[in-house]
Order: structure tokens, then C-alpha cells, then sequence
């Protein structure tokens, strides 16, 4: 007992010791060996020592005082990242049960419990295997009040290009808790299907090997669509606006995170054609006849004929990632909001599934377009698909820009 008693003051020492770091005069230097004093009790397996410096560093947490809040917050948000990537399954019980604590003294921008959930199953997806998430989802899926973690994190596993569609235990959880539900996250397969081939390829790192956010970039198909003149036979292409807000409202669904910034523009509209336009017929014309703001007083448009994966991929990104001041959706309801605006765009009907989606895909034709300004930011975040809808008789239009 007395061993006990030792161990446990010489951890509330080191906390204090840590702490202090954070609220003296040693400025960057004392976050620099605070961070590795977070290390080194990774390294020693010290994970519920870790998860009582995260509750003292918001506890203690003055946040009157920024520049020191902000020391706080780097500190604290470390202490999540080890716990997320550390290959044990002690660890990631440990980081399930910080995700229940709160988060309001030690943060500088207000984090809603939603956006630290999601933010802990990407790094739990990044960091631990396939078989850590299932040991985890075992021991944990009794626990209604993880579930929504568990949901987020199992769909990250997914993302990443593991299918779970053959686990039992992924099957179960699904069904038990979340379809009986209505969960929405319930509506996603347990394995990639072809359209997001290319989701995994933006999906963000962590640790040694972290990247901000994954970069943002078009896919671009072999097939350049820039110089296809418009149909010689018959009359012109008549293009009649089609106003349906709750369309409009599920086209842009994946881009709404870029929205939200201080700098986003979105642009989404729906067409009637007269006459219908075949699939081999679609290029830079029908942009150009077509009266958008996003091209508008454009010299150059640069136009590619790509499959629904090279749409599918960017809307994810900009879902999951957000945009330049805006936070993203996260792994598991970016996927969601990225099907929902596909299915929009490809006149799917509200609450159509993802199989029902695809199916529509593959039968409409794809282009997406860039231009230098006006209206685009031309930067890391912009984005321009045009879609053709099965028939040729309909057409949807969606561009989103962002910048720092």
C-alpha cells in the first residue's frame, strides 16, 4: 500500500512539475519540455498518468490569459495525440475514456464535443490496426456513450482501405447500434466501394509523418474535354434553371465546411436541356452556355473528362478536411456528406442509397473545370464539377473556392 501511496505522489508531482512549465516565464522552450515530458511517459506506458495531465492542464487552465491558454492547449492536444497512436490497447482504452471528459478552459477556438470525437477517431484510424479497433469496439460496445466514437472510428478504418464487411464483430455493431437507431452513419457500407477508390488518398497523417490536412487536389482523367465542339446537328442546347432548394441544399453538402470560412464562395445550380446532350458530347461548351458566376468573364477554362471517383475523392476532401479557417467533418461524416452530395448532383433521389448512387454514377458523365479567377481563389481549395445526368436531359453544376 505504501508503494501505492508513493507511486501516486510522485505522479502528482510530475504533473505539477509539467504544469508550472506551462505557467512561468520559460515561453516556447517550457511547451518544448513539457511535450517531452509527454513522451517520455508514453514511452513508459504511464497512460492513466497522462490522462491526469489532461484533466489538471484544463482544470488549471487560465483562459483569460491567451498566450498562456495557448501553451496549455499545445500541451494538452499532445497529450491526445499519444494516446491516439500508441499501439496499446491500455492506451486507447485510456484516450476512450478522455473523450468523455469536456474540453472548454484549455482550447483557444471552442471545440463542440462532435468535432473532438471526430478528431480522435481519425487519429485512432491513422494510428492502431484494424484488429485494435475490433478489440476496442469488443470491449467497448456494451458502452452506449462511445458509440459515437466507435461509429466515426470504424468508418476511419474503412477510409483507410481496410474492409470490415466480413467482421462479425463490425456487423454486429452496426446493426445493433447504429441501424436500429438510425444512426446515420448506418447508411455506410463496411467496405469501400469502387467510386471512393480515391478517398484514402486524402485521408490526413499524424505524428512524425503529419500533414495539416490531406492535400487538396483534382483528379484529372486521360481524356481532355477542353476542345469537344458543341453538337453540329440540330438546334442549340436551351438550358432552363431548375429551382429546388432542397436539391441545391443536398448538392452542397460536402462543401459546406469551405462555406463557413471567412473567404468561401459556392456556387450550385440545376439545369432542364433541350435537346438532350449525349455523353460523347460534353465538353467546355456546355460550361460556357451554361450561365454561371464561376465562369463568367473567363478566358481560359481548363476542362477533364474524369469517372465519379475523381469527383467522389475532392467533395470527401473538402467534407473531411474542411477548408482554409474552417474544420472539416472528419473521416466518417465527410464520407456521408460526400455521398450525399454525389447522389444530388447525379439526380438521385433524397435518401437514395449508396448502392442507388453509384448505380446513377456510372451512367451520367463527369467533367470538372478550373479557371484563374474572378470568381475562384485559385489555391489549394477550389473545386468545379459539372455532371450530366442520365438521359443527357439534365444537367448539375456545383464550384466551391476557399482561401486563406
Amino acid at each position: 500500500m505504501g508503494k501505492v501511496t508513493a507511486r501516486m505522489g510522485t505522479a502528482s508531482d510530475e504533473t505539477n512539475e509539467t504544469i508550472r512549465l506551462l505557467e512561468g516565464d520559460a515561453g516556447d522552450e517550457g511547451v518544448v519540455r513539457a511535450c517531452e515530458a509527454v513522451e517520455s511517459w508514453t514511452k513508459a506506458g504511464r497512460w492513466q498518468d497522462l490522462v491526469a495531465l489532461a484533466e489538471a492542464l484544463e482544470s488549471r487552465c487560465e483562459p483569460g490569459d491567451k498566450t498562456r491558454r495557448g501553451s496549455f492547449e499545445t500541451v494538452a492536444d499532445h497529450v491526445e495525440d499519444q494516446l491516439a497512436l500508441a499501439a496499446e490497447d491500455a492506451a486507447i482504452d485510456a484516450l476512450l475514456e478522455l473523450s468523455l471528459r469536456d474540453r472548454q478552459r484549455s482550447v483557444e477556438v471552442p471545440r463542440p464535443r462532435s468535432l473532438r470525437i471526430r478528431a480522435f477517431a481519425s487519429r485512432l484510424g491513422y494510428g492502431q490496426t484494424p484488429q485494435a479497433f475490433l478489440g476496442a469496439l469488443e470491449r467497448a460496445r456494451e458502452r452506449a456513450e462511445l458509440h459515437e466514437l466507435l461509429a466515426c472510428w470504424m468508418h476511419e478504418v474503412v477510409l483507410r482501405g481496410s474492409s470490415l464487411a466480413n467482421e462479425a464483430r463490425a456487423s454486429r455493431f452496426r446493426e445493433e447500434a447504429l441501424v436500429k437507431a438510425g444512426h446515420p452513419l448506418a447508411a455506410l457500407p463496411l467496405e469501400l466501394r469502387p467510386t471512393e477508390r480515391e478517398a484514402p488518398s486524402y485521408m490526413p497523417l499524424y505524428g512524425d509523418k503529419g500533414l495539416g490536412r490531406a492535400i487538396d487536389t483534382l483528379a484529372s482523367g486521360p481524356m481532355s474535354a477542353r476542345t469537344i465542339p458543341p453538337p453540329a446537328d440540330g438546334a442549340a442546347v436551351r438550358a432552363t434553371r431548375v429551382d429546388d432548394p432542397g436539391v441545391i441544399d443536398l448538392m452542397t453538402a460536402a462543401v459546406r465546411p469551405w462555406a463557413e470560412g471567412k473567404s468561401g464562395k459556392v456556387e450550385a445550380k440545376v439545369f432542364a436541356l433541350d435537346p438532350q446532350v449525349s455523353s460523347s458530347a460534353v465538353g467546355s461548351w456546355l460550361l460556357r452556355a451554361l450561365p454561371l458566376e464561376s465562369t463568367a468573364a473567363s478566358a481560359r477554362l481548363d476542362v477533364s473528362r474524369i469517372g465519379p471517383e475523381g469527383v467522389f475523392g475532392p467533395l470527401f476532401s473538402a467534407a473531411s478536411n474542411g477548408g482554409a479557417y474552417s474544420s472539416g467533418l472528419g473521416g466518417a461524416y465527410g464520407r456521408l456528406a460526400a455521398w450525399i452530395s454525389l447522389g444530388a448532383l447525379v439526380g438521385a433521389s433524397e435518401g437514395a442509397g449508396v448502392d442507388a448512387i453509384a448505380k446513377l454514377a456510372a451512367s451520367s458523365t463527369f467533367l470538372t473545370f478550373r479557371t484563374p479567377g474572378p470568381w475562384f481563389h485559385d489555391v489549394a481549395w477550389d473545386l468545379g464539377v459539372l455532371v450530366v445526368r442520365e438521359g443527357g436531359r439534365s444537367v448539375a453544376v456545383l464550384a466551391a473556392t476557399d482561401t486563406e
